[in-house]
């Protein structure tokens, strides 16, 4: 369905049009957002949740904690890995990813009724389910 993928891709673009006006990359608005909601959290759970893979997250990761958007934690339970927080900085910018994707979801649903909405939140879900996902935000 050509549809969706266009969608899909249209809606990326916006957001990353709107990251670069921040001075940030590709990846951080979706990171970023996990990451909010799931503070301490692994990057191998970033990875799955975000649908990226592990190397393009860490990449993403190390760019992030140079500018000093988030920093990362020894894990108390597994001394291998990390959890990742984000500063007081990232949380900062958290704030302005949050609000581009409030615009651009604003003017994705542009002329969409709130049934419509629902309908429409409703079966991207159930796609996502279908492809073996779930919202990583």
């Amino acid at each position: 369905m050509k549809s969706l993928f266009n969608a899909y891709w249209a809606f990326t673009k916006n957001m990353e049009n709107r990251a670069m006006d921040y001075g940030l990359n590709y990846g951080n608005p979706k990171i970023f957002l996990y990451l909010m909601r799931n503070e301490g959290c692994r990057q191998i759970d970033i990875a799955t949740n975000c649908f990226l893979k592990p190397a393009t997250v860490s990449t993403v990761l190390t760019t992030m904690e140079q500018r000093g958007l988030i920093e990362r934690r020894p894990s108390a339970e597994d001394k291998r890995s990390y959890e990742i927080y984000p500063t007081e900085k990232g949380k900062e910018m958290f704030k302005v990813v949050s609000d581009g994707l409030d615009d651009t979801t604003t003017a994705a649903l542009a002329g969409f009724s709130d049934k419509e909405v629902e309908q429409l939140r409703s079966y991207l879900d159930r796609i996502t389910a279908n492809l073996g996902g779930h919202s990583p935000v």
